[in-house]
């Protein structure tokens, strides 16, 4: 028994490995690319402060968030350095930046005042004590000065927050001035140059701020500071406003290869729009250098043809770690295009949406790979086993799996670094997956293994719907439509729209005496029985749904008898107002699915037989074929879901719908009813009974008049019903207006009532 639990929680887990993960959302799909990566971004220098501006814009972003604290953080650390490394980080960011202006504008006082003491907040701050102590008195202005100056150049929020106060920002210029021309520290009249061109930059006067600059930074000698970039950010952003667009530029790389702190803004404000712009900014570089860093920007854009570029930071600095950066963000960029898009079933919406893969992915992956072709034969880049996993995943991205193959197995004793050797593995897996062509029991085995084993494939998070997508595909081309479906989805997905030679396949799997460990994996539920239950379930639905009652109870009855009452319905109980989700009473008496087919069966005997009652069955059996419908309270009887929209989408009552792979399903053929409805009317020897037959065959009209193609009504009204879909209400009026039923819907029924008024 202990074996028999422990293979049993196996099975469950590859279940669960097997399982599709549901997005949960409100409406309908989230619109996003959907493909495979397997490139593990610690493969590039994680050192390096240019990552995140060569990956995707939405890695670029989520960096974003952080550019404030990367300049904060670097503003902090030369603080620190320019007091000796004496003070700590927190108690200078605690000054700096959270100190609010009130407590610094005593903290003067108190340096002024040696009887005046500090400030509860500040009492316990060895940043606040040391000025004090040594009288640091320019500091303490300046950065009261900076305070001042922050509100006016902070995030201004369009919707909620006022319009600059350029009046007072100029006033904060002119102070600042004063301050500077007082100051006898080089360092703080940098900081005060800084604090007077940003204001003028963000109060857009921008010939102003070009001005400020002339005027005051040949005023003191040079320092060695970070400072520097900011305000050349600023300058920079002042020419781009007054049109030097190449000038700006050329300065914004200047930023982004020097400043961390600034990197972020100097990227996406630097803009060359024309070659001949282009050629002007690179004449402006000092070294090859700068004009590799250049190459690196423009290389950057998502629609560069970046091989072109990275040839040409090759050939003016090959030691470049941006070339790395670029290699590893256009391989991301062909895992889209390229990246199992033969299997993947989402690459219909990735092309409408996204325009991926991109036309031209051909040329791109050939001339990428010519090019790391070349730097391995030259030997000249910097990581040369990060190029050789490149070659051997480019062949694998272009299809020459064989060729692919024997790369990885080549360099598998050269690569040394253990980031750079998981990746090999990784990507070693992923060929494995990809090189399944048929499946059989002994690749089952393997392929149980890999989701049960290997922790590979468990780490990277694309590898399951990778594998899921592949087998599905290989499946369905071998003719094991089940098999295709259950890899991919679970089986309450079917359930929408079942599929015969799905379940007919699964059934198959079910049956088997010796299925593998990965079939028995597709059709173990957690509880450790199988599907085959649920399968005919849903075969049986399918064929009552269509009609086919004898051979839906023939399936049915397959089912083991424990389990027929797992459902239990009465579609045999009369409701003659709306009644989709109402309660029924406790009292009455519920059927399986096998008892209701066989009440049915019971109904139509009698109604052919006792000619005295025949109405009253036939009556019955029209309710219950309504109840049945989408339109009744049982309509779970002959469906498992019901929604009521798309229905201007109808194709033969299917309805497009986003998580279900057959769209979905839903019984709007009432025909049976009508009949038997119109049976019981012409039949019955009791108008009383004559007129509810009458009634309930009105509702079906109006139900076929809901679901007509293009009918767009939604309930909002009484509808102006066509002449064809108010038949029986004509009926009702000529033949049935004496009886008291007749009387009883004028007064409870406000569609009868309408109808019955014309």
């Amino acid at each position: 028994m202990k074996i028999l639990r422990t293979f049993i929680i196996v099975f469950i887990n590859l279940v669960l490995l097997l399982s599709p993960v549901q997005i949960a959302v409100g409406c309908g799909p989230q619109l996003f690319f959907e493909g495979y990566s397997f490139i593990n971004p610690d493969i590039i220098d994680q050192d390096s402060d240019y990552a995140p501006y060569f990956f995707y814009f939405k890695d670029f972003y989520e960096h974003f968030e952080k550019a404030k604290e990367i300049q904060n953080q670097s503003n902090l650390a030369e603080w620190k350095s320019v007091f000796c490394d004496q003070i700590n980080e927190k108690a200078l960011a605690e000054i700096i930046y959270y100190a609010p202006l009130s407590d610094m504008k005593l903290l003067r006082t108190a340096v002024n005042n040696k009887k005046y003491p500090l400030s509860p907040r500040l009492k316990t701050n060895p940043f606040a004590r040391h000025l004090r102590a040594n009288k640091c008195r320019s500091t303490i202005n300046y950065l009261i000065f900076a305070k001042e100056c922050e509100p006016h150049v902070s995030y201004i929020d369009l919707w909620d927050s006022p319009k600059r106060d350029t009046f007072r920002m100029q006033e904060l210029i002119d102070r600042g001035l004063q301050e500077f021309k007082k100051s006898k520290s080089n360092y703080i009249k940098l900081r005060y140059a800084y604090q007077i061109i940003r204001l003028a930059h963000y109060k857009k006067n921008y010939r102003q701020t070009l001005d400020l600059y002339e005027y005051l930074i040949p005023k003191f000698d040079p320092v060695e500071s970070i400072i520097n970039y900011w305000i050349m950010g600023h300058r920079a952003g002042a020419m781009m406003a007054m049109g030097e667009q190449v000038k700006a530029s050329y300065l914004f790389s200047l930023i982004f290869e020097n400043c961390p702190s600034k990197r972020e803004s100097a990227y996406r404000s630097f803009k060359i729009s024309t070659e001949a712009e282009w050629k002007a900014a690179l004449l402006l570089c000092q070294d090859d250098k700068e004009r590799s860093t250049m190459y690196a920007i423009r290389a950057s854009s998502e629609s560069s043809r970046a091989a072109e570029e990275m040839e040409n930071i090759y050939q003016l600095y090959p030691e470049s770690p941006n070339l790395e950066l670029l290699l590893v963000k256009e391989m991301k960029k062909l895992e889209k295009d390229l990246l199992g898009t033969a299997f993947n079933d989402r690459k219909r919406q990735n092309k409408q949406l996204f325009g991926i893969p991109r036309k031209e992915r051909g040329d791109l992956i050939i001339s990428l790979h010519n090019f790391v072709k070349k730097c391995l034969k030259e030997n000249k880049i910097r990581n040369l086993q990060l190029w050789q996993l490149a070659d051997g995943y480019l062949e694998f991205l272009a299809g020459d799996f064989y060729a692919a193959g024997k790369t990885f197995s080549k360099i598998e004793t050269q690569i040394q670094n253990p980031v750079l050797q998981e990746q090999l593995r990784v990507f070693q897996l992923a060929l494995k997956i990809n090189n399944f062509r048929r499946i059989t029991s002994e690749d089952e085995k393997v392929i149980a293994a890999i989701m049960l084993e290997d922790t590979l494939y468990k780490k990277y998070k694309d590898f399951p719907d990778f594998l899921n997508d592949r087998l599905s595909h290989v499946y369905k081309e071998q003719g094991n439509p089940g098999k295709a479906f259950k890899v991919k989805f679970q089986l309450s997905d079917l359930k929408p729209n079942p599929q015969l030679e799905i379940i007919d396949d699964l059934l198959e799997v079910c049956r088997k005496e010796m299925p593998t460990k990965f079939e028995r994996a597709l059709i173990t539920k957690k509880d450790g029985t199988t599907i085959e239950s649920d399968l005919l379930d849903m075969k049986g639905t399918y064929f009552l749904a269509r009609g086919k009652t004898e051979t839906a109870l023939d399936i049915f009855k397959r089912i083991p008898r424990n389990d027929w009452n797992k459902h239990q319905y009465n579609p045999f109980i009369e409701k003659l107002g709306p009644c989709i989700g109402c309660e029924l009473p406790d009292s009455i008496i519920l059927y399986n699915k096998v008892e209701i087919i066989q009440r049915i069966f019971e109904l139509e005997y009698k109604a052919k037989s006792d000619f005295e009652n025949g109405a009253i069955y036939y009556y019955q059996l029209g309710v219950a074929y309504f109840n049945m419908s989408y339109f009744g309270h049982a309509w779970k009887v002959m469906d498992y879901f019901r929604s009521g929209v798309n229905w201007s989408y109808d194709k033969d009552q299917v309805y497009p719908d986003y998580y279900a792979p057959f769209g979905n399903r839903e019984n709007h053929d009432i025909t049976q009813a009508l009949e038997y409805f119109e049976k019981a009317r012409v039949t019955a020897k009791n108008p009383e009974l004559a007129a509810r037959a009458a009634f309930m065959a009105a509702r079906c009209e109006l139900s076929m008049f809901y679901s007509g193609k293009g009918n767009q009504y939604r309930g909002d009204k009484i509808p102006n019903l066509p002449p064809e879909y108010r038949q029986y209400y004509q009926i009702l009026n000529e033949y049935y207006s004496e009886t008291g039923f007749y009387q009883e819907m004028i007064e409870e029924c406000n569609f009868f009532a309408a109808y019955a008024r014309r």
